[in-house]
């Protein structure tokens, strides 16, 4: 009897940044909320507002990296199954050379 496993499409969303190699690791660090967010004396004074905002879009921009990262890593793992239940039902099926 012949085992074979099927995998469903996944659907990720897809960004600008490069994929991680094959076999390379990927490490994406999720972004701390700003402190300001949360500091009642922020909205008090202008300048800390304006310092806050500053702070929030970097954390905007780094939390997309971030979900691009995620995105990208989630995409690289699924290649990467693939290739692995493919070389298994290969090597199941007799076939040589399957790598």
């Amino acid at each position: 009897m012949r085992l074979r496993v099927h995998l469903a499409c996944v659907s990720m969303m897809a960004a600008g940044l490069a994929a991680p190699g094959a076999g390379a690791a990927t490490i994406c660090v999720k972004p701390m909320v700003p402190a300001c967010m949360n500091d009642g004396t922020t909205f008090v004074s202008a300048d800390k507002m304006q310092s806050c905002q500053f702070e929030v879009r970097d954390y905007a921009d780094k939390t997309m990296a971030y979900l691009t990262c995620v995105s990208d890593e989630h995409k690289a793992t699924g290649q990467e199954l693939t290739r692995n239940i493919e070389r298994f039902n290969c090597r199941l099926s007799g076939r040589p050379n399957c790598g």
